[in-house]
């Protein structure tokens, strides 16, 4: 080691390095100048004045730092006020030697870096040294940079995705305001720095995010795909059902920049758009799309399945050509309406390829434009209901007709009358009604069985079948009783040469069983318009001439005569005495309990009117109440009754009975009447009974006098509580068309069905036919005058709802029904 001490620089080499340091001074692009501690100027070099602007003059070796300040004070540099202040001010921050670093714009635009240090010597204070730094270019770099950061922020905040940006050393270090509330991130985990990939992840796991498992497994597992850099795309349903299409894409410097967008909205569209074509690809009901003027656009398979039409061959054509407007109905009409409307309902006939028709019912919608409002297109819907329209016709045909013969039954017959009486009287014919009861049948079906006895009725019903014309009509009302309707004769003998056709047809033996067997006809004969002006006169007139044939030796016929029916006396009498019944307190009212088929459980009562002569005695009602519908009587009865039942039933509640329902029996007249609703209404507001507690029972032939006027009567009826009930069903004339336009509750079967219901195959048919009409028509049936437990056993199984008959209870007295059915009601 060279311990020779370095000799002190002589002047020569002082001069040198002092010239050196000049030239760095000189040459540095900063300013820089150097105050001693009195702050007076001792270096400094050109940069000082040219960033200050200070002239030359005012610079020299012992300059007070005071001075110099002034230069820019007087310029304004630092601000309005008072120059010397502002002098007084800085110097005295300087004076602290404080180090400092500040920017400062000057007014020529430029802005300079101010930065200043105390200068110590040997541990002393000796001054500060201070650099100024032109950074006017910087800044303006600096301002681009932030604008273009700004720039750059705004577009990743406008796009309607989530996005994020991590470093290559997986620290998040940008994304927009979407990513925390697509995620779900809450801003105390974006706050805590560094946000890291790692925390990110197992913030997820451990809220399951990512499903059940080891959570730190799910971690390191995602780490790991994340380290390898590479780009990807997968779609995530988060727990909240949201799904995510993310994509990551790698950065050239090892960073990453993820794009989360929310495509549940879409997700559950193309779910939607999949759910709609498999079910218009697969539904059973045929769908036709079609443009404004109803031109086929497309149709699914189940159209092509229905009308064997493949697609490419209906194209182009119009829908009316495959479904048949109804003939009062042209296409314009048609489109026009469901223009208007919007949608069109109704059963209409379609043509397959083959040429047959088939029974659809459609329902056409009309689509709009959305933006115009105009109709765009129309979805035509067609559902088959060939299965519906043959089910309905078995139905019918089981209503109307008899289960043992296949003729038609009694409702067949008076339906069919109903529709030949008003055209024989609009064309002035004649009409014959036949009534015919086989001789001594009765033996026959006791003496060899009932399997002998249908025998028996079948082939007469075919026997009958072949003498008659087409036009003609055969009905079997039960039993060994057989109706033949012959429209349009010319004279009475025309009917006489038909019943001597039906006398020869069953004069030969008929082999039934094994057994050759003989019957003859008694035939009764009554004429349209001649014996009767309505159906049930007809009728009536034909069994009375029937029983004339009878007891006219049998096999033989008798035409109706005045003579025959011997009434009018007695019904002349019974007016006269009927007419004062009221007013002499010689009606009263008895009541007979219904009850559930399936329980015996009671659910009501019907009201039945007596007549309680002072000489005559006790007046059968089928003697009087006939009587008093003819003549109109019959309406003040009514109402007297209808008030009086509502009382009665009121009364009982009062006195602690269960409520339930009272019916009570309504005539033609009463029905016909306009201030019917009124009554009703008067008799509930007079009695306090509550209208859901009252029945009507209504007869089919009243309802069926005039169908319209009748449906606007029940609906009024039926809006104040009322139930409604049709009594007596099957025994009057109605028309089934009309009959599921009735707004009722109940079907009331006849008792003459119920009497032989056990025995009659025809009457159990006509039952059960009837039960289920009514169910199929959401109605509730009661069977009348059930009297044995195998009839409510046959009633029961075949669904029947209510009954009423003496297997149950005889009509009672009011109070004798009051105590027989609180005593029921305490028993349940």
């Amino acid at each position: 080691m060279d311990t020779t001490e370095a000799s002190p620089p002589n002047a020569t080499e002082f001069g040198r390095r002092y010239a050196y340091l000049q030239a760095v001074l000189s040459n540095l692009p900063q300013g820089i100048s150097v105050f001693d501690e009195h702050l007076r100027l001792r270096v400094w070099n050109q940069g000082f004045l040219d960033v200050l602007n200070l002239p030359a003059g005012a610079v020299f070796d012992g300059v007070h730092f005071s001075e110099l300040i002034r230069i820019p004070a007087e310029r304004g540099e630092y601000g309005p006020g008072d120059v010397e202040e502002h002098i007084a001010r800085i110097t005295a921050l300087a004076l602290k030697f404080e180090a400092h670093s500040f920017e400062r714009a000057r007014p020529s635009g430029r802005t300079h870096l101010v930065q200043g240090e105390p200068l110590f010597i040997d541990g002393q204070l000796a001054g500060f040294i201070t650099t100024y730094t032109d950074i006017t270019e910087r800044k303006a770099a600096e301002v681009e940079l932030q604008r273009h950061d700004n720039l750059l922020q705004t577009v990743i905040e406008s796009i309607p995705s989530a996005v994020s940006l991590f470093s290559k050393d997986k620290e998040l270090i940008l994304y927009n305001q979407e990513f925390p509330r697509l995620l779900d991130l809450p801003p105390s985990l974006l706050n805590d720095r560094p946000v890291t990939m790692e925390k990110l992840f197992r913030f997820n796991a451990e809220r399951g995010e990512y499903g059940p498992g080891d959570q730190q497994a799910i971690v390191q597992t995602l780490l790991v795909k994340a380290d390898q850099n590479q780009a990807h795309r997968f779609e995530r349903t988060r727990p909240n059902g949201k799904t995510l299409d993310i994509r990551g894409m790698p950065l050239d410097e090892g960073g990453f920049v993820t794009i989360y967008t929310d495509i549940s909205e879409r997700r559950a569209s193309a779910e939607r758009e999949q759910l709609a074509q498999k079910v218009f690809n697969h539904t059973p009901t045929g769908i036709i799309f079609t443009d404004e003027v109803h031109r086929i656009l497309s149709i699914n398979p189940a159209t092509t399945q229905m009308t064997g039409y493949e697609a490419f061959e209906l194209l182009g054509h119009t829908v009316f050509g495959l479904a048949n407007l109804p003939p009062e109905q042209n296409p314009e009409c048609f489109q026009e309406n469901v223009a208007l409307r919007g949608s069109w309902r109704g059963e209409l006939e379609v043509t397959k390829k083959s040429g047959e028709d088939f029974p659809a019912y459609v329902r056409v919608t009309r689509v709009d434009d959305p933006h115009s409002g105009m109709p765009a297109h129309y979805i035509w819907i067609l559902a088959d209901i060939t299965e519906r329209k043959e089910a309905e016709e078995r139905m019918r045909h089981i209503a109307q007709h008899d289960a043992l013969t296949g003729l038609p039954n009694r409702l067949a017959l008076l339906m069919r009358l109903a529709q030949l009486l008003p055209e024989a009287r609009r064309h002035k014919l004649t009409m014959a009604i036949m009534f015919l009861d086989l001789d001594r049948f009765k033996i026959i079906n006791d003496t060899l069985g009932h399997p002998v006895g249908d025998e028996l009725l079948r082939e007469v019903a075919c026997r009958l079948s072949k003498v008659v014309r087409e036009t003609d009509f055969v009905a079997r009302l039960g039993g060994d009783e057989f109706v033949v309707i012959l429209p349009g004769i010319t004279n009475p003998s025309d009917a006489a040469i038909v019943a001597n056709k039906i006398i020869a047809a069953l004069s030969s033996p008929i082999e039934a069983e094994g057994h050759e067997l003989h019957t003859s006809p008694s035939i009764g004969i009554s004429l349209f318009p001649d014996d009767g002006p309505d159906g049930d006169t007809i009728l009536k007139n034909a069994d009375t001439a029937m029983y004339h044939a009878k007891a006219a030796g049998r096999n033989n016929y008798q035409f109706f005569a005045a003579d025959m029916n011997k009434a009018t006396a007695e019904r002349l009498n019974i007016e006269r005495k009927l007419r004062h019944a009221i007013a002499r307190n010689e009606l009263a009212l008895c009541f007979q309990p219904q009850f559930r088929a399936d329980s015996s459980q009671p659910t009501g009562v019907e009201a039945l009117i007596r007549w309680h002569h002072p000489t005559d005695g006790l007046i059968s009602p089928l003697r009087f109440i006939p009587v008093a519908e003819e003549t109109g009587i019959i309406v003040e009865i009514g109402e007297w009754v209808l008030l009086n039942a509502c009382r009665e039933m009121k009364h009982w509640i009062d006195a602690g009975l269960k409520p339930m329902r009272i019916a009570v029996n309504v005539s033609a007249r009463q029905l016909r009447r306009r201030d019917f609703c009124e009554t009703v209404a008067g008799a509930l507001a007079g009695s306090g009974l509550p209208a859901e507690l009252l029945e009507l029972e209504i007869t089919e032939s009243s309802v069926m006098e005039n169908p319209e006027e009748a449906i606007q009567i029940l609906e009024r009826l039926g809006r104040m509580g009322v139930s409604l009930a049709i009594d007596d069903f099957g025994t009057g004339y109605s028309s089934l068309a009309y009959l599921k336009l009735f707004p009722i509750d109940h079907l009331k079967i006849d008792r003459s069905f119920v009497a032989d219901i056990e025995h009659d195959l025809n009457d159990r048919a006509i039952a059960f036919g009837t039960i289920a009409l009514a169910h199929s028509l959401g109605l509730n049936v009661i069977a009348e005058g059930v009297e044995t437990a195998d009839q409510l056993e046959l009633l029961r199984a075949n669904g029947c709802d209510e009954v009423q008959g003496y297997l149950f209870s005889k009509p009672l007295t009011s109070a004798a029904a009051f105590a027989f059915l609180h005593a029921r009601c305490r028993s349940e």
